[in-house]
């Protein structure tokens, strides 16, 4: 198994560099992809990696949205002949010490999807917090089941030939939508999922992307679109469903 870590940027150059020299002590290959910051941000990121021969820059010329950065980021992985990747955001939200637990479990589950299950102190809003439980709501309706412990954290490991199997099969979301919409549909393509509980720290000079009112549109659109996938997939949900229960008495 061969790992790197892929970070999707977006106008995080502040918060990037204080988050690299920690990013950089894991000590594996990183392809930071990102997604059309500008000349500026650009040519800030660019300075920051050259003292890191390990750490590969990819651009796309105007934004596409996190999902679209992370997709490209895997196809790189794998034409550079990567099996796995590490997924992180490049605000340094994700605790790097939890890092190493993510990739020891995905070693001992190669063919797994390893994702955090953060708990937040004092510094996380309460919409964040709430929104959480409302896509956690969702999700369990989307698969029929409680596999999905939490679909929104981006602090994840992925096996290349798994993940490309979800991008050839299934429409993804390009946006905030990538990463609850990842998970759903690997549950539909019978991949494995596993949790490790990991502490997510909203720092005070985060920038957030997030907008309230387009990005929650969007999120309603996209549990619209899987609740109708869902029920299309309803007989062999409820098959494997029923066959897990089953197998348990």
């Amino acid at each position: 198994m061969k790992y790197c870590i892929i970070v999707p940027h977006y106008k995080h150059e502040v918060l990037f560099e204080k988050f690299l020299p920690a990013l950089a002590s894991l000590n594996l290959p990183c392809i930071v992809v990102d997604d059309g910051s500008g000349e500026h941000s650009v040519e800030t990121v660019k300075k920051l990696l050259a003292d890191y021969p390990d750490f590969h820059l990819v651009q796309h010329q105007t934004n596409r949205g996190k999902g679209a950065s992370v997709i490209t980021g895997c196809y790189h992985a794998s034409a550079m002949g990567f099996s796995h990747v590490l997924q992180l955001d490049a605000d340094g939200q994700h605790n790097i010490n939890d890092a190493q637990k993510l990739l020891d479990y995905s070693k001992q589950h190669p063919d797994s999807f390893i994702s955090g299950q953060p708990y937040f102190d004092e510094t996380a809003p309460f919409a964040r917090k709430y929104g959480r439980k409302i896509t956690d709501f969702w999700v369990a309706l989307e698969t029929l089941s409680f596999k999905i412990k939490d679909g929104l954290c981006g602090f994840r490991v992925y096996p290349i030939k798994q993940i490309e199997r979800v991008f050839d099969n299934y429409y993804l979301g390009p946006r905030m939508d990538f990463d609850p919409e990842l998970l759903v549909k690997a549950v539909w393509a019978g991949i494995d999922l596993h949790f490790i509980q990991t502490k997510v720290i909203y720092h005070e000079n985060t920038v957030s992307h997030f907008h309230y009112l387009k990005d929650n549109l969007m999120l309603i659109r996209l549990h619209v679109r899987l609740m109708f996938g869902m029920l299309i997939r309803l007989p062999k949900l409820l098959y494997v469903r029923l066959s897990s229960l089953l197998g348990k008495s």
